[in-house]
């Protein structure tokens, strides 16, 4: 391959493969997108075929052999914890089974139904046989693990608020998107259906206790992400009628904030959730609470950048009030509220915190109230 591998992507714009890989000729080229390039090449009146309508894995391994082109894996190497898309599995890639996502990186465990740690989770999967999971619409409520008998679903005991049910709530709190692997059986009722499709990312977007059977079990709401998934109930209409999976609308062009959720939990770590205005503390059932705030907004017009020189660590009241424009900060640190001050912003060295974004706040804040910067 004379292109070599990144310029065989940029050319026939496709996305790399997370795990297996093509050797021509000395170089790695992966594994999906040469074949569905190879397809267009045979086919030059369909053109490329979509990923979608193919598994990776093994059923491209068995495709490309009869070229005589042999896959190689990159299994053996460490793999990097990813939240987010994974840019070869677009919403509604289907997978013969659990092993097929594991391989492709959407659903790193073939076991469980959450994949995660208390830090975060990455991916959650639905079966069969857990009757607290619901779809309605967009919306997916979620049952944690833990607290089930070995292969039934009847609760013998409390749930956990650790490991990868905890990382749920981390998401929640951080904003971050979760993907959802969803057995075809869940979503068209009939047993014999034992394929896994997946959704795309989804949203915590809220958390709480429930009792099933006496026990304690964490129940999580999940909603879909516009663009970048599949409303399940319209997937569930879909597979039943024997139709095709409907991919999520998309713009041909678009522009998106990527948000590094990295920053807000590095803030909260350097202040240990301590609110660096009014100095609260929450304390809740999954830990300590606090909310990373940009300085300088995201996007246009202001575009302030997602780093740690522009995020403060706030308690939910100071957040709102300063994004509501009722608090800004001086370059003395002084913080104003409604134009008289109330205190000094809590400032460590290590953050590195830019006073001209904290200036730009003012200034917008200030200009939006009516107030004066002076007053």
């Amino acid at each position: 391959m004379s292109l070599g591998r990144h310029a065989f992507l940029e050319k026939y714009e496709q996305q790399p493969s997370v795990r297996y890989f093509a050797a021509v000729e000395g170089v790695w080229i992966d594994s999906k997108p040469l074949l569905a390039v190879a397809y267009g090449k045979q086919h030059p009146d369909r053109g490329p075929l979509s990923v979608r309508l193919f598994s990776g894995g093994e059923e491209t391994r068995r495709a490309l052999s009869r070229f005589g082109i042999e896959l190689v894996s990159n299994a053996g190497e460490t793999r990097q914890v990813v939240y987010g898309g994974i840019p070869e599995c677009p919403p509604g890639t289907a997978f013969r089974d659990r092993r097929e996502a594991f391989d492709a990186g959407v659903h790193r465990t073939t076991q469980a139904g959450i994949a995660g740690q208390a830090g975060g989770t990455q991916s959650i999967c639905l079966s069969d046989g857990y009757s607290d999971d619901r779809i309605q619409g967009d919306l997916i409520t979620y049952t944690g693990f833990g607290g089930r008998a070995p292969n039934t679903d009847r609760h013998i005991a409390d749930q956990k608020l650790e490991k990868g049910n905890l990382g749920l709530v981390e998401n929640y709190k951080l904003g971050r998107p979760v993907r959802v692997l969803v057995r075809e059986s869940v979503l068209t009722v009939r047993n014999a259906d034992n394929e896994y499709i997946y959704l795309g990312l989804f949203a915590v977007t809220n958390w709480g206790w429930g009792m099933r059977e006496g026990w304690k079990v964490l129940i999580y709401q999940l909603r879909a992400v516009a663009g970048e998934s599949l409303i399940p109930d319209e997937v569930a209409t879909a597979l039943t009628r024997g139709e095709d999976v409907t991919p999520p609308r998309r713009s041909a062009q678009v522009n998106r904030i990527i948000r590094n959720y990295d920053v807000a939990a590095s803030v909260k770590r350097l202040y240990d959730n301590s609110c660096q205005i009014c100095g609260t503390r929450l304390a809740t059932a999954a830990g300590p609470y606090s909310e990373g705030a940009h300085i300088r907004p995201l996007g246009i017009p202001h575009n302030g950048p997602d780093t740690l020189e522009n995020i403060l660590c706030l308690c939910p009241n100071c957040h709102v009030l300063f994004d509501g424009h009722a608090l800004t900060v001086r370059p003395d640190s002084t913080v104003m509220k409604l134009g008289s001050p109330i205190g000094k912003l809590k400032v460590m060295d290590a953050h590195g915190l830019n006073y001209e974004h904290l200036a730009y706040q003012e200034q917008f804040s200030t200009a939006n109230s009516g107030r004066s910067a002076d007053s």
